[in-house]
């Protein structure tokens, strides 16, 4: 009888760790004034860190994940303290897998958040975001197949070249 609880208590606690996360209502929160977006900073940094403790494949069907990046558009879309550029240097790697170009707006709201006082440099957030994803690309447990773009960026890394390759 004690086993059967014990594993009932277990399988209800990994069960409700599972669905603790629920961004269902992240669209009812307001975003239009700059305090607005400010005040919300700490919601966009937990949703970039769920973001980024996601599978690919969690990225692309789970729709928490999809609420989370929703959000974390729409905030990136409107924040008056940070400038967000996403050029092809990102689209290509991410063209064969939609998802990763949220798991890079992911590493972009993370690093500006973290970072406030590199922020304001371009190269800087491009930089550190980048590095940022392919250290999330190259993360078994993400399984993230890779193209030939990413493999390209992964191997300007690795050869600590990714500053040249990125045109830094």
């Amino acid at each position: 009888m004690k086993k059967i609880v014990t594993m009932s208590i277990l399988l209800l606690g990994l069960f409700s760790a599972t669905y603790a996360q629920d961004y269902s209502n992240l669209d009812r929160i307001p975003l239009k004034e700059k305090a607005d977006y400010q005040k919300n900073e700490a919601q966009v940094l937990e949703c970039s860190n769920y973001i980024l403790s996601s599978t690919a494949t969690e990225n692309h069907n789970n729709i928490n994940n999809l609420n989370a990046l929703k959000f974390l558009i729409r905030w990136m879309s409107g924040t008056p303290d940070f400038q967000f550029d996403i050029d092809a240097t990102i689209a290509e790697p991410s063209k064969s897998n939609p998802a990763l170009l949220g798991v890079y707006m992911a590493c972009m709201a993370k690093f500006v958040l973290e970072n406030k006082d590199k922020a304001k440099d371009p190269k800087e957030v491009k930089y550190n975001s980048i590095l940022t994803f392919i250290g999330y690309c190259e993360d078994a447990s993400k399984m993230v197949k890779p193209n030939r773009e990413l493999k390209k960026l992964i191997k300007a890394k690795n050869d600590n070249t990714l500053k040249e390759y990125l045109k830094l």
